[in-house]
């Protein structure tokens, strides 16, 4: 449901991340890993990465953003990786979350700036 958050808490090595990674669609079957099975969203739809990322969003625990970088370029790198479109659009994507948000004022700070 729209404004709903679902918590996953548990032990370390309980399987938390598995199990994100597995409903995200991005278990890589490299290393002898097999993955049998499908995921499907109350018995219509089959969960693939597409579809999850059009439901939610996952960061994963070795997503890639340096502290260095202010939000605004922090958006723009991951806009860059994974978004189609020309840069003005990706740019404009950018600033549509950073209004969303509420973080056009710090936009273009550093951390530790702030701190």
């Amino acid at each position: 449901m729209p404004g709903e958050t679902l918590f996953i808490m548990g032990a370390s090595g309980a399987g938390k991340t598995s199990l994100l990674n597995m409903l995200s669609d991005r278990v890589s079957e490299k290393n002898g890993n097999t993955v049998k099975g499908t995921i499907m969203i109350n018995d219509t739809v089959k969960l693939e990465q597409s579809v999850f990322g059009s439901l939610a969003a996952y960061v994963m625990q070795d997503d890639i953003l340096y502290e260095s970088f202010t939000p605004r370029e922090a958006l723009q790198f991951a806009a860059r990786l994974k978004l189609p479109g020309t840069i003005e659009e990706q740019n404009a994507r950018v600033e549509k979350l950073l209004e969303e948000l509420s973080l056009t004022n710090v936009a273009d700070t550093m951390i530790g700036s702030v701190l």
